[in-house]
């Protein structure tokens, strides 16, 4: 085998070997399952303003904290390619904080050295939605399935938004995985003041799960994934339900009076992505949630869905241990 055929095997086996542990780390049933990733807050970073050779200064440079799921894609002989879902971050930047959601694709690998690539499509706060991008760059120190990568819109340029991405799989004992309740209801149509028709309630069945994100002395907060719901029909003969999917954040504590509070981004039917939330609620008795969600706080034509869930009798299930399904 000549020199040159001999590093392209090397390469591919070491680019296979990463696609397996990255899926073992957090499940060792099935390798091709998705693995939830959690951002390392204080090396997560959003810069937004002014960078070389630009002389002007950067505005904004602020902590991430949050979630993402890697989804394994292929290799085309050089590279391992992994979908990026539900990009679930927050930005400690004003009141509410700057919510960041997206998608996009991450491929580590390469011919002669290792190198990634992650390039994702974002939607930050209310602006629309931008391509991020890192460029094909060298690996770094960085070990995979650990990641730890800049992206920007304009390459960190002049005017421009970078965000250093750096995480690492969740540890499958700290995923806490929850099962909705009976009294779990979804309902649509005018609510008070506004004198229009009020749709059912409606059964809502399915699970979720809880990534513990930060705590200090006050609050504890977590990141909501896998979002898996079904809302039954209102004709007990009726064959179609309703599918629920999506991702958030839910606190509980509070300095004087303990509260929660449960953010979610929906997707209902096909319909594009909402953000359903409840607001700060008066009391909690977490570890279960009691919270309703809404899109307009339950005013006039809405959706609201009254949340109860508990945790299963394991904390950590096979699905929710990072691998699990995407229907």
């Amino acid at each position: 085998m000549t020199p040159r055929r001999l590093v392209l095997a090397l390469l591919l086996f070491t680019t296979l070997a990463l696609a397996v542990t990255v899926a073992a780390a957090q499940t060792a049933t099935d390798q091709r399952l998705p693995v939830i990733y959690r951002l390392a807050e204080k090396a997560s970073t959003y810069q937004y303003g002014c960078f070389e050779p630009c002389l002007c200064p950067i505005l904004t440079e602020m902590p991430v904290r949050g979630t993402f799921v890697l989804i394994p894609a292929g290799f085309d002989g050089l590279f391992t390619t992994f979908r990026v879902e539900e990009v679930n971050w927050t930005v400690a930047f004003g009141q509410p904080e700057l919510r960041i959601t997206g998608s996009g694709t991450y491929k580590i690998g390469g011919e002669f050295a290792l190198q990634q690539q992650l390039t994702l499509a974002l939607k930050i706060g209310d602006q629309a939605e931008q391509k991020f991008d890192s460029g094909l760059v060298p690996a770094g120190d960085v070990r995979f399935p650990a990641i730890s990568v800049p992206i920007s819109i304009n390459g960190g340029v002049c005017f421009d938004t970078v965000i250093t991405v750096t995480a690492l799989p969740v540890p499958i004992q700290e995923i806490r995985s929850y099962r909705l309740m009976i009294g779990t209801t979804f309902q649509r149509g005018c609510f008070d003041p506004c004198d229009c028709p009020l749709g059912p309630e409606l059964p809502v069945t399915g699970s979720l799960a809880l990534v513990p994100l930060r705590r200090d002395l006050f609050v504890t907060e977590f990141a909501v994934v896998n979002v898996r719901w079904q809302v039954g029909a209102d004709d007990a003969t009726a064959l179609r339900t309703i599918p629920i999917r999506g991702f958030g954040t839910y606190w509980t504590g509070g300095d004087f009076a303990l509260q929660q509070q449960l953010s979610l981004d929906l997707t209902v039917d096909g319909e594009p992505q909402t953000h359903y939330d409840s607001g700060p609620v008066l009391g909690s008795k977490f570890p279960r949630l009691d919270v309703p969600v809404s899109i307009n706080g339950g005013v006039c034509f809405d959706t609201l869905i009254d949340v109860h869930a508990r945790p299963r009798r394991s904390s950590v299930s096979r699905q929710s241990s990072g691998g699990y399904s995407l229907k």
